[in-house]
């Protein structure tokens, strides 16, 4: 049982959905308190930023472009990681929803889902719980399988996307990490079980997936710091 009302904000470009969307959730005033609307992103993230909502309730598209949608996501799990989000949209495309929960969101929905489910998806958030429409499991399902990089891979990412030999990778990792030490050899095999996971077939190939997996996850590889810069490239 809830010792407080939860706390939400709203973010939709359209007034007429977005009032909808909170007179439904408005019906469990015993359950839930409008905190803010915003009509933007940009609005959105400042609201997010002054309010400190329990929850966010953003639509997946704005002006068209669902990639608005998901950046919301993806800046306030990076900001505000306390902050849960869902997702609401009309698109009925399945990897839509799968993107939304890679970018952080907690819970996704139909808009013309009813008030009963607006519920349910907004408590499910709150408690850190994955909700999602039953018709859409089966898409959920496929993103469950596909292969996953592991801790010490995605570690490599950077590195591999600034270019980096397995060398200057083993160096670097070496320089900060001493008096561990990872071998050359072992940064290929790391290499090695990424290409072959994600079928790729050439270095280059590697590159540009490490490049796209860093923005896709918000891993700032343009400006990490190489330690042993001088040594490897002879600056």
């Amino acid at each position: 049982m809830l010792l407080r009302k939860i706390n939400i904000l709203v973010i939709d470009d359209h007034p007429v959905v977005r009032h909808g969307v909170v007179s439904m959730i408005r019906e469990f005033d015993d359950k839930f308190q409008i905190v803010g609307e915003a009509a933007s992103p940009a609005e959105g993230l400042l609201k997010a930023e002054a309010l400190r909502p329990d929850v966010v309730v953003t639509d997946l598209m704005f002006n068209g472009h669902i990639e608005d949608g998901i950046s919301v996501v993806k800046d306030l799990a990076a900001s505000q990681p306390d902050v849960r989000c869902m997702v609401i949209t009309a698109n009925t495309q399945g990897h839509h929803m799968v993107d939304a929960f890679k970018a952080g969101a907690k819970a996704f929905l139909y808009k013309d889902s009813d008030s009963r489910e607006y519920m349910k998806a907004i408590e499910a958030a709150f408690e850190g719980m994955t909700y999602f429409p039953p018709q859409l499991a089966s898409e959920l399902g496929k993103w469950n399988r596909l292969p996953r990089l592991t801790p010490a891979e995605e570690r490599r990412m950077p590195y591999i996307a600034r270019g980096m030999s397995s060398k200057q990778i083993s160096k670097e990792i070496n320089h900060l990490d001493a008096p561990k030490t990872i071998s050359s050899r072992t940064i290929d095999q790391q290499k090695s079980n990424i290409k072959q996971k994600f079928d790729i077939d050439t270095s280059g190939g590697l590159v540009a997936f490490a490049i796209k997996y860093c923005e896709d996850h918000g891993m700032d590889y343009k400006s990490l710091k190489i330690h042993t810069q001088r040594k490897l490239f002879g600056g």
